[in-house]
């Protein structure tokens, strides 16, 4: 890719201490579901997801006639409002498949989620449109003589750049949202988009509910917006998004974890623990929902079984892992 303009934002104070908290709650996450949200917490997020994102949309259906098309096991997909959820269903499914710094899969996200919809799914639009807010015009989205040159180096931003990817998926939100680059679904496809990049940083990030905490902070989220135009510069909205994930990823912190084995546990951190020893204290930093009690048996199970090998006695015993 070309090299690329930077967005305007500034790193802010209140943006690094917000990483660090969805940093934090990243590793808590994986320890507590061992890398791997459960399918049924993975269902009820993803419907969460799409019945508040229609919602922000407008759509004219209530959520429970929204979650009653998503659980129809024959629906009708020559029904344009059905159709809407369906294509929604179907691109939310893939999260972990679309390609987050590739245009090509980007407009074919687009294209599933506006098939039998819009006769242009899946191209850029070809008119000049205006943006609302508040129902407003506030402002003209860039021609469309420009959309394929301004993707283009918010693609090579997103993928080359060196800030982190947490802030570069706020960023990539908050561009395509002005950039509006199709006739149609721009909100949802930037939505959808914001998921897959934070997928790339944790999969564990593509099952939270994110569109519901937008959708009852809706009039917070345009403010923010709104202040942004003037300002110039997303800093603000960042900051807003990164505040969304962090409360998103304490939602997700509270639902109650799955019945999980000592040698589950063992399996996991082995996986994640890259240094050659570690100690008991490092052990329970990365399980932090379980007891003293229960580490040690862990470690002592592991030793018995000749998984981990210990050396040391009381606060100086150390473990490695043996080779396989």
């Amino acid at each position: 890719m070309k090299s690329f303009t930077a967005p305007s934002f500034t790193i802010s104070a209140r943006m690094l201490e917000l990483v660090a908290s969805v940093s934090e709650k990243s590793g808590a996450i994986n320890a507590l579901f061992l890398n791997k949200i459960p399918l049924h917490i993975q269902t009820e997020n993803r419907f969460e997801s799409i019945v508040s994102g229609l919602l922000l949309d407008g759509n004219n259906l209530n959520s429970k006639q929204i979650h009653d098309i998503l659980i129809d096991s024959v629906p009708d997909w020559n029904n344009k409002e059905n159709r809407e959820i369906l294509n929604l269903l179907t691109v939310y499914k893939k999260i972990g498949q679309w390609h987050p710094y590739s245009f090509t899969s980007f407009c074919a996200a687009h294209r599933t989620l506006m098939d039998g919809l819009s006769e242009s799914a899946g191209h850029l639009r070809t008119q000049n449109v205006g943006i609302r807010l508040y129902r407003k015009k506030i402002k003209t989205a860039p021609d469309p003589k420009h959309l394929e040159s301004l993707l283009e180096n918010l693609f090579s931003y997103v993928k080359t750049s060196r800030d982190l990817l947490l802030v570069r998926s706020c960023v990539f939100f908050y561009e395509i949202s002005f950039i509006h680059p199709f006739e149609h679904g721009n909100g949802r496809l930037a939505r959808i988009w914001l998921k897959i990049l934070l997928n790339e940083y944790n999969p564990a990030f593509g099952s939270l509910a994110i569109e519901s905490l937008m959708l009852s902070q809706k009039q917070q989220m345009h403010d923010v917006l709104s202040r942004c135009i003037r300002s110039g510069k997303s800093t603000l909205f960042i900051e807003f998004m990164l505040g969304l994930i962090d409360e998103a990823l304490a939602i997700l912190l509270q639902e109650k974890p799955p019945v999980i084995s000592a040698e589950d546990r063992m399996d996991a951190f082995r996986q994640s623990f890259v240094q050659d020893m570690f100690t008991r204290k490092e052990y329970l930093q990365f399980f932090k929902n379980i007891s003293t009690a229960t580490a040690s048996r862990d470690l002592q199970t592991a030793t018995d079984q000749g998984i981990i090998h210990k050396t040391g006695d009381k606060n100086q015993t150390v473990y490695r892992f043996r080779t396989k």
